[in-house]
Order: structure tokens, then sequence, then C-alpha cells
């Protein structure tokens, strides 16, 4: 394993890939019954939502795809504009926008929405989980540009014979 094989974008989404494994056991949304003198309360970890499960497992997939990087294996080359980079970053700004979503929308309560005195509660994994795909998103933009920046670079010449 050469970590230094590993590029700054790299690095960034294996960091953010790894908070946002951890912060999935955490709770991330809930709901809060307050009848009168008794209040009762309940959150799922990010695994118990559709929305921030698939957020979590394309986390686990990016930091495969960079472990595979840092292990030396060779990955498939890809054919015009698609490289890594780019497959990188559309991954990470998936699974930011869908914890995101999930964020803003909140625990489905079904029926219980329209009871008074039920609240949707978000908990602090959401919080760190959101934080987590930006970095995500920032290390698969990161990547991107080193890719493009490797794409267009013109090979080194020789310096010119000198008399």
């Amino acid at each position: 394993m050469d970590l230094n094989r590993l590029t700054m974008g790299d690095r960034v989404i294996a960091i953010s890939g790894i908070v946002l494994f951890i912060a999935s056991f955490f709770n991330w949304l809930g709901a809060k019954i307050d009848q009168g003198p008794f209040e009762v309360s309940d959150a799922k970890s990010g695994w118990g939502f559709t929305l921030t499960l698939i957020a979590i497992l394309i986390g686990i997939a990016m930091v495969v795809l960079v472990a595979l990087k840092a292990f030396d294996v060779k990955l498939p080359e890809m054919s015009g504009q698609l490289t890594w980079g780019t497959i990188l970053l559309i991954m990470g700004v998936v699974a930011f926008v869908f914890v995101l979503i999930k964020l803003i929308a909140g625990p489905n309560l079904g029926d219980a929405d329209d009871i008074a005195g039920v609240e949707k509660t978000r908990e602090i994994g959401i919080f760190i989980g959101l934080i987590a795909t930006a970095g995500l998103a920032v290390g698969g933009y990161l990547r991107f540009q080193e890719d493009k920046g490797a794409s267009t670079a013109t090979p080194p010449t020789a310096p010119p014979p000198t008399a």
C-alpha cells in the first residue's frame, strides 16, 4: 500500500468517506410526540432511510475506489471525456444531494404527520453526514480537476541542442 500515490482529492474522499461511515451509526432523524405530561421520542441512524442509505453506500464505494488506487490496482481505462475523476465527482454530488434532501424533508411519519404534537427531529448524525458528503463532493471535484489537468498536459520535450 502506497499512500504517496493518492492525490489531494483522493485523500479528501478517503477521510470524508470514513467520517460518513462512522456517522452513519449515529441518530440522523426521528420524531418526538408531546401529549400533555407524556413525551416519547425515537430516532434512526442513517441506515434507516433509503436516501441516506444510498448516500452511505456511495461513500463506501468511493473509499473503495481510492483504496484500490492506494493498493496499486489497475482500474479500467475510460474512453472519451469520462474519467475516474468525473465518476467520483458525480458520486460525491449525488450523495450530498441525497443527504440534503433528507435533511430538508425529514423523516416520513406517514399518517402521524397530521397529528398535533408530533414533531420531526433532526439529530447530530445527519449534520455530520451532510458535512462528510460535502467532503466527498469536494474530493470528487479535486480529483476531477487533477484528472483534467493530467489529460491536457503536454508531454515533456527534450531541451534544444546547444552549440
